[in-house]
């Protein structure tokens, strides 16, 4: 299954002077089968391990950090000669042994050809406790998230779908009829399937939604075993109760996190470490309110206001019990806009894009802003083809953007300042190609 994080590996490999790796993304999202891929692909010998299921490797970090006695103890416990420049070290689950972490920068400052990967599923979680030392400047970061629009046309063969998609919008035409409206079909395809890799590789083998949704009912209900596991014992029973609201909270017509939503009476201050352990392990993504939508746009966040979504919009539905065939009909109900919202902030993140929104006293709502290399970009998101709102012209009316952007079922459309993008094309959208437009 082909995966864009592919080519950074290889950039990576590649490099002369690389420091190691660092590969941070949710459970479940592909992290390990790429790195095993990558593994055996691309090197002549791999060391692998995995921290959490093989605790003794730990004992390796837990006095001297030499990378040259380290190896030496790799090479016996995985059986594999290390060959410099040659073998591959990954060490999965590294959340697990916080001394390992702090290896990476020994691997980095040593001035070997040493390419060692650490990769794990809580790392977000695990490097805001007190006992974890990270490497700042030692290390290269990546994030992997579910899989995205474009690697879901490409799982299902559809290649040429995604040619004319891609170019459409760099020629800023639209496509023809019969392939937007194939691509609708396949973008509801996705919504329900969602990105995660086991849950696309099923539907892909046997053609069933109800396949796929198996899977996801068995990554939430992990991801639930993760909170009662890993979560701090204070945190446990609140962080579950703000997972399980999330479809609640995109099913209001305001899509803002209300705590008391959660429970009657609820606050920041007794909900807000739970949420951030979410966040932090990957499996929500945070949207903050900003107060004046002008660059730099962290500088004008509101942290008590925001938006939570799930980091998959196949969980979401799934999470929400929402029927597939009401999202497979392309029927408007009214919990489709928090899905719509959903695809287009998983859309960004994965695009590294920071999620942003904006408001004015009730009045008005932007549901994203992007920032640009010239300005600010508002981001409009509709569930169907009626794109008429309010919202939009009074952000244009007092903010005057330059470029805003629609996104909606309409095909591809550049008109009056504002630049319509249906749903299936939200990979395309990133700081280069916005620049573009």
């Amino acid at each position: 299954m082909y995966r864009k994080i592919e080519k950074e590996l290889e950039m990576w490999k590649n490099r002369p002077a690389r420091s190691p790796m660092l590969l941070i993304g949710a459970r479940q999202t592909g992290k390990t089968y790429i790195l095993r891929e990558f593994g055996e692909r691309a090197f002549e010998s791999m060391m692998f391990f995995d921290l959490e299921k093989t605790p003794r490797v730990s004992d390796v970090f837990s006095d001297n950090l030499d990378p040259d006695e380290m190896i030496a103890q790799l090479e016996v416990l995985s059986g594999t000669r290390y060959e410099e420049g040659r073998t591959l070290i990954v060490l999965d689950e590294i959340q697990a042994c916080p001394r390992a972490l702090t290896s990476l920068k020994y691997f980095k400052e040593c001035g070997r050809d040493i390419h060692v990967i650490g990769a794990g599923s809580l790392l977000g979680v695990a490097l805001k406790r007190n006992d974890f030392s990270f490497p700042v400047g030692k290390v290269d970061t990546r994030h992997l998230y579910p899989l995205d629009f474009e690697e879901f046309l490409i799982a299902c063969g559809k290649q040429m779908l995604r040619d004319a998609c891609a170019d459409a919008f760099i020629a800023r035409r639209a496509v023809p009829k019969p392939v937007h409206d194939e691509l609708l079909s396949l973008y509801r395809s996705y919504l329900v399937v969602g990105g995660m890799p086991e849950a696309v590789g099923r539907f892909i083998e046997s053609g069933s939604y109800v396949e796929a949704g198996k899977v996801q009912a068995g990554i939430i209900s992990d991801y639930r075993s993760d909170i009662a596991k890993y979560a701090d014992d204070s945190q446990k029973v609140l962080a579950q109760r703000a997972f399980d609201t999330i479809p609640v909270q995109l099913a209001k017509e305001n899509h803002k996190f209300q705590y008391n939503v959660i429970r009657k009476g609820a606050t920041s201050t007794i909900f807000g470490s739970s949420i951030e352990w979410l966040c932090s392990a990957g499996i929500t993504l945070r949207c903050c309110k900003v107060t004046i939508p002008d660059i730099p746009l962290k500088a004008y966040q509101d942290l008590s206001s925001f938006k939570l979504y799930m980091l998959d919009t196949g969980l979401l539905i799934s999470l929400s019990g929402m029927p597939q065939e009401i999202v497979l009909s392309g029927f408007g109900e009214r919990f489709m806009g928090g899905v719509s919202e959903n695809l287009v902030a998983a859309a960004l993140t994965a695009n590294g894009i920071p999620l942003f929104y904006w408001e004015s006293s009730g009045q008005a709502e932007i549901d994203f802003l992007i920032q640009g290399r010239t300005g600010i970009v508002p981001v409009e998101v509709k569930t169907g083809e009626h794109v008429r709102s309010r919202s939009l012209s009074v952000y244009r009316q007092r903010f005057s953007p330059r470029l805003s952007i629609r996104v909606s079922t309409r095909n591809f459309g550049f008109e009056d300042g504002i630049v319509s993008i249906p749903p299936y094309a939200l990979w395309l959208l990133d700081e280069q190609t916005i620049s573009m437009l």
